[in-house]
Protein backbone atom coordinates (compact mmCIF):
# COMPACT_ATOMS: atom_id res chain seq x y z
CA UNK A 1 0.00 0.00 0.00
CA UNK A 2 1.45 3.35 -1.00
CA UNK A 3 1.49 6.10 1.56
CA UNK A 4 -0.33 9.16 0.37
CA UNK A 5 0.80 12.33 2.08
CA UNK A 6 -1.41 15.35 1.70
CA UNK A 7 -0.24 18.72 2.91
CA UNK A 8 -2.99 21.20 3.46
CA UNK A 9 -2.54 24.86 4.30
CA UNK A 10 -5.46 26.96 5.32
CA UNK A 11 -5.81 30.70 5.28
CA UNK A 12 -8.96 31.63 7.13
CA UNK A 13 -10.00 35.26 6.83
CA UNK A 14 -13.22 36.74 8.13
CA UNK A 15 -14.96 39.43 6.11
CA UNK A 16 -11.82 40.16 4.11
CA UNK A 17 -9.61 40.84 7.12
CA UNK A 18 -6.25 39.09 6.88
CA UNK A 19 -5.00 36.98 9.75
CA UNK A 20 -2.53 38.62 12.14
CA UNK A 21 1.19 38.07 11.87
CA UNK A 22 2.96 35.32 13.72
CA UNK A 23 4.80 35.53 17.00
CA UNK A 24 8.23 33.98 17.37
CA UNK A 25 7.04 30.41 18.01
CA UNK A 26 5.25 27.69 16.13
CA UNK A 27 3.41 24.90 17.92
CA UNK A 28 4.05 21.43 16.46
CA UNK A 29 1.41 18.90 17.46
CA UNK A 30 0.94 15.28 16.50
CA UNK A 31 -2.61 13.92 16.62
CA UNK A 32 -4.01 10.45 16.23
CA UNK A 33 -7.23 10.74 14.24
CA UNK A 34 -9.70 7.90 14.85
CA UNK A 35 -13.40 7.22 14.85
CA UNK A 36 -13.29 5.38 18.17
CA UNK A 37 -13.22 7.59 21.29
CA UNK A 38 -9.85 8.07 22.99
CA UNK A 39 -9.36 7.04 26.63
CA UNK A 40 -10.98 9.42 29.15
CA UNK A 41 -7.60 10.71 30.38
CA UNK A 42 -6.36 11.52 26.83
CA UNK A 43 -5.68 15.07 25.71
CA UNK A 44 -7.71 16.01 22.65
CA UNK A 45 -7.70 18.82 20.09
CA UNK A 46 -9.29 22.10 21.20
CA UNK A 47 -12.85 22.55 19.91
CA UNK A 48 -12.03 25.04 17.12
CA UNK A 49 -9.12 22.93 15.84
CA UNK A 50 -11.19 19.74 16.21
CA UNK A 51 -13.86 21.25 13.98
CA UNK A 52 -11.30 22.17 11.29
CA UNK A 53 -9.61 18.75 11.45
CA UNK A 54 -12.95 16.98 11.18
CA UNK A 55 -13.92 19.07 8.14
CA UNK A 56 -10.68 18.13 6.38
CA UNK A 57 -10.00 14.54 7.46
CA UNK A 58 -13.45 13.28 8.47
CA UNK A 59 -12.47 11.46 11.66
CA UNK A 60 -14.59 11.86 14.80
CA UNK A 61 -11.76 12.13 17.40
CA UNK A 62 -8.29 13.74 17.51
CA UNK A 63 -6.06 12.64 20.37
CA UNK A 64 -2.95 14.71 21.07
CA UNK A 65 0.09 12.41 21.17
CA UNK A 66 2.93 14.91 21.25
CA UNK A 67 3.35 18.69 21.30
CA UNK A 68 6.34 21.00 21.15
CA UNK A 69 7.32 24.54 20.28
CA UNK A 70 9.73 25.69 17.57
CA UNK A 71 11.51 29.01 18.14
CA UNK A 72 11.55 30.84 14.81
CA UNK A 73 14.52 32.94 15.94
CA UNK A 74 16.64 29.79 16.31
CA UNK A 75 18.82 28.65 13.45
CA UNK A 76 18.88 25.03 14.61
CA UNK A 77 16.90 22.31 12.94
CA UNK A 78 14.62 20.33 15.19
CA UNK A 79 13.13 16.88 14.83
CA UNK A 80 9.85 15.44 16.08
CA UNK A 81 10.16 11.65 16.27
CA UNK A 82 6.88 9.93 17.09
CA UNK A 83 8.16 6.67 15.57
CA UNK A 84 11.45 5.41 14.16
CA UNK A 85 9.92 5.12 10.70
CA UNK A 86 7.95 8.40 10.72
CA UNK A 87 9.26 11.82 11.71
CA UNK A 88 9.41 15.47 10.70
CA UNK A 89 12.40 17.81 10.39
CA UNK A 90 11.74 21.51 11.05
CA UNK A 91 14.18 24.34 10.45
CA UNK A 92 13.51 28.07 10.87
CA UNK A 93 14.83 30.02 7.90
CA UNK A 94 16.71 33.31 8.31
CA UNK A 95 14.36 36.26 8.51
CA UNK A 96 14.84 39.36 6.38
CA UNK A 97 13.84 42.54 8.18
CA UNK A 98 10.09 43.06 8.20
CA UNK A 99 9.19 39.67 6.70
CA UNK A 100 7.33 36.86 8.40
CA UNK A 101 9.77 34.07 9.32
CA UNK A 102 9.42 30.81 7.40
CA UNK A 103 9.63 27.28 8.73
CA UNK A 104 11.13 24.69 6.38
CA UNK A 105 9.79 21.15 6.91
CA UNK A 106 10.46 17.66 5.61
CA UNK A 107 8.30 14.67 6.49
CA UNK A 108 10.04 11.28 6.44
CA UNK A 109 8.51 7.81 6.17
CA UNK A 110 10.75 4.73 6.19
CA UNK A 111 13.84 6.93 5.69
CA UNK A 112 12.50 8.72 2.60
CA UNK A 113 11.20 12.28 2.25
CA UNK A 114 7.49 12.00 1.43
CA UNK A 115 6.57 15.67 1.76
CA UNK A 116 8.44 18.92 2.11
CA UNK A 117 7.70 22.59 1.97
CA UNK A 118 7.73 25.86 3.82
CA UNK A 119 5.19 27.20 6.26
CA UNK A 120 4.67 30.93 6.73
CA UNK A 121 3.04 31.09 10.16
CA UNK A 122 0.18 33.49 10.83
CA UNK A 123 -2.33 33.28 13.65
CA UNK A 124 -5.42 31.36 12.59
CA UNK A 125 -3.69 29.64 9.64
CA UNK A 126 -2.60 26.17 10.74
CA UNK A 127 -0.84 23.78 8.41
CA UNK A 128 -2.16 20.20 8.47
CA UNK A 129 0.18 17.44 7.32
CA UNK A 130 -1.56 14.12 6.69
CA UNK A 131 0.63 11.22 7.80
CA UNK A 132 0.42 7.46 7.59
CA UNK A 133 -2.37 5.21 8.81
CA UNK A 134 -1.78 4.11 12.40
CA UNK A 135 -3.80 1.69 14.55
CA UNK A 136 -7.40 2.28 13.41
CA UNK A 137 -6.79 5.86 12.29
CA UNK A 138 -4.15 8.22 10.96
CA UNK A 139 -1.32 10.39 12.28
CA UNK A 140 -1.63 14.11 11.55
CA UNK A 141 0.90 16.89 12.23
CA UNK A 142 -0.46 20.38 12.90
CA UNK A 143 1.79 23.46 12.73
CA UNK A 144 0.33 26.66 14.23
CA UNK A 145 1.65 30.14 14.98
CA UNK A 146 1.69 31.01 18.70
Amino acid sequence: MHLKIVVLGFVFCCFGIAAGSANDEVSVSLYLAENIPPPPQALVAPEKLHHRLREVFGFEHYELLKRGEIDLKSHWEQWVLPRKDFFIRLEPLPNKTGETPLLDYELYKDGFIVAKGQYEPHEGTPLFINGPDFKQGRLIFVLEAR
